[in-house]
């Protein structure tokens, strides 16, 4: 298997490493994880990735390594595996029940993207009701216990479509079950507001960050799930794919995939990524 593991400061190949059945990450999906992308082997937006991990293992009440040491372990797991772009997933977990040592895998592999038909006619989305309530606070981090957003996306898949839109009780979108949504209306950008109790996307404030900069009117906002229906265009936000654009949602077809706004900030988004 193409790649390596750095697994508690040893290296190794990524089939190899052992985990203590123990380990809370193991019984109970007690953890958390950051999906990263490496250009040129330097991951883009690091220091967001780490922030956000180390928040979210304050709020499961355990302490998660410094950003130092989580980037020198990313940094040495890069330069051993030789890939200049790769993806890199870091997982922390809080270890043995009362070891006070948390355990800390960063898995570097080659970079394997979505494939080229989604970037040029955009993806098919459904809609899929939202498994956690708006106070759970699995909504608003990257935990271990994923099994909902897989489900969703078994479930999209089922219906021959590429994302699943998780959408609350009140019909308004959430995200996607693996990345954040953008739409376009009227020229205008808008995504989910994060008091939708929705993940806090790196790239989704990376392009908001662009937006701003370029003066392409962009806010944060409600979206119902019918208004999605009608938007000019809509695209998924995400660290490894990038911008991928969305054809259709719930059958409904959008009027551009991708528009001009899409196309827009991915040109963007790729010339930051590469600066």
């Amino acid at each position: 298997m193409a790649g390596i593991a750095w697994v508690n400061g040893k290296l190794c190949p990524p089939d190899a490493p052992a985990i203590s059945p123990l380990d809370g990450g193991f019984m109970y999906g007690e953890g958390l994880f950051e999906t990263m992308r490496a250009y040129e082997g330097r991951v883009f937006r690091l220091r967001q990735h780490l922030e956000r991990l180390i928040v979210s293992a304050d709020d499961l009440s355990f302490t998660a390594p410094t950003s130092e040491k989580l980037t020198l372990a990313i940094d040495e797991a890069l330069a051993q595996s030789a890939l200049d772009d790769a993806t890199v997933r870091l997982t922390v977990t809080p270890g043995i029940a009362g070891s006070q040592t948390p355990t800390v895998v960063v898995l570097v592999r080659p970079l394997a993207l979505p494939a080229q038909q989604l970037y040029e006619s955009g993806c098919l989305a459904v809609s899929v009701a939202a498994a956690h309530p708006p106070d759970s606070p699995l909504r608003r981090i990257k935990s271990l216990n994923y099994l909902d957003k897989l489900l969703a996306q078994r479930a999209a898949a089922r219906q021959d479509a590429h994302e699943a839109i998780l959408v609350d009780p009140d019909g308004c979108v959430i995200e996607g079950a693996m990345r954040n949504i953008f739409a376009v209306f009227g020229g205008e950008l808008v995504t989910p507001p994060l008091g939708r109790a929705l993940l806090p996307g790196i790239t989704c404030a990376t392009i908001l960050e662009i937006a701003e900069s370029e003066g392409i009117l962009a806010r944060e906002r409600d979206i119902p799930l019918t208004e999605l229906y009608t938007a000019d265009e809509a695209f998924l936000t995400s660290s490894i794919a990038e911008i991928i654009p969305i054809a259709s949602v719930d059958g409904n077809a959008l009027r551009e995939s991708p528009g001009p706004v899409t196309t827009s900030l991915t040109r963007l988004y790729r010339a930051l990524t590469a600066a």
